[in-house]
């Protein structure tokens, strides 16, 4: 299972501060490898405790880009306000300064935790265990994120919102790709393509989301439902 926290630091440092916190399921990695296992495994909080300040806020920024859901701690060794100032500018949720005991990282980290949960009004239901997490856009299906492209999000939430509709071309592409969007309708066949690899047990054999033959697709609730 994916950490819901991932925190960068040196061992020593994570053993001195973090070993043994309850209720976090947290990891820790090596300040080196943080920025590409952070966009690697997504935790919902992101705390940086390395000793190199440029290259945290250089990680922050790119993650912030990548990833702005993600909850984000900036621990500083020094106290200088130029440096927590960077930090915020770099879109830190929390910074914070040495020296700083065990219980207080411990409850500011729980309190993103918290703060990083969405909340249920972002998350569209499909069927069981099947979730568009509207700000992330992103697929909850299984246990586990997938990744969906900014269209094929759209297209998804237009579907979910009108279950067993009959949606032609048109007003599928006036809808997801705006009303001046000039091209091909067959775009939308090629996005229907995408996202079925991403919803459908077998992608050549849909059950869920269906073809309407001279008309357009449409969404089937009851396959959705009895997942």
């Amino acid at each position: 299972m994916e950490p819901r926290v991932l925190v960068a630091a040196e061992p020593g440092a994570f053993r001195r501060l973090l070993a043994d916190a309850d209720g976090l399921e947290l990891a820790g990695v090596h300040p080196d490898e943080a920025g590409a296992r952070a966009l690697e495994m997504r935790p919902a909080v992101f705390a940086w405790l390395g000793t190199d300040a440029a290259e945290g806020l250089d990680v922050m920024r790119r993650l912030r880009g990548a990833r702005p859901t993600t909850r984000t701690l900036y621990l500083t060794p020094r106290s200088a306000e130029g440096e927590r100032l960077a930090a915020l500018e770099a879109g830190v949720d929390e910074v914070l300064s040495e020296p700083i005991s065990r219980s207080e990282l411990v409850g500011r980290l729980r309190l993103l935790l918290r703060r990083a949960r969405p909340a249920r009004l972002s998350r569209l239901p499909i069927g069981r265990d099947l979730e568009l997490d509207l700000d992330r856009h992103e697929l909850w299906r299984d246990g586990d994120w997938v990744h969906l492209r900014p269209k094929e999000a759209r297209l998804l939430e237009l579907f979910a919102r009108a279950p067993g509709r009959v949606l032609s071309r048109e007003h599928i592409l006036e809808r997801v790709w705006g009303p001046d969007h000039v091209g091909d309708p067959r775009t939308v066949d090629v996005h229907v393509r995408w996202l079925r690899s991403k919803i459908e047990p077998d992608p050549h054999e849909p059950v869920w989301l269906l073809t309407v033959r001279g008309v357009g697709y449409r969404l089937e609730p009851t396959a959705l439902t009895e997942r």
